[in-house]
């Protein structure tokens, strides 16, 4: 009887509280279907990033970048980088054929009228995305699709 009744306690406990901590995507999608707004610090953005791909899902559009010094990546071919300055500027890693990688100088801008859009202009062409996370430890984007002209 004793040993009954000390299961049940035990399983009350354990049905009450999650056995696994929720993924990433489900606290986001929390976030967002409680139209909270996103507020972030921008001076956490000036430092060098670096995409991690490892963690993201296979089957999400969000990009997930951690700073340069903060883990050993496991080898890659290529990692995406960026570092950003106070100043708007900008620097990008480039994918190169022959794997001779190299940071090219480019431009970055909040969106006017809106704190959570990341736009970084090169000489070619400017790529938007939403800020979804921003902090010191990392930094999570959306790329958004380029609007077509009228």
């Amino acid at each position: 009887m004793l040993c009954s009744l000390a299961i049940l306690s035990l399983w009350s406990c354990l049905s009450t509280q999650p056995l696994f901590a929720e993924p990433a995507s489900a606290q986001l999608t929390r976030t967002k279907t409680h139209n909270t707004p996103l507020t972030i610090n921008i001076t956490d953005l000036f430092q060098h990033w670096v995409r991690s791909g490892e963690e993201e899902q296979s089957s999400g559009t969000i990009q997930i970048f951690r700073p340069a010094a903060s883990m050993e990546f496991p080898p890659s071919r290529f990692r995406m980088a960026y570092k950003f300055a106070r100043d708007g500027g900008c620097e990008y890693y480039v994918l190169s054929p022959d794997d001779a990688h190299q940071f090219k100088a480019c431009k970055w801008r909040m969106s006017a009228g809106n704190t959570t859009t990341l736009q970084i202009i090169t000489n070619r062409k400017t790529t938007s995305y939403r800020i979804v996370e921003l902090s010191r430890k990392i930094l999570r984007l959306m790329p958004l699709k380029p609007q077509r002209g009228k």
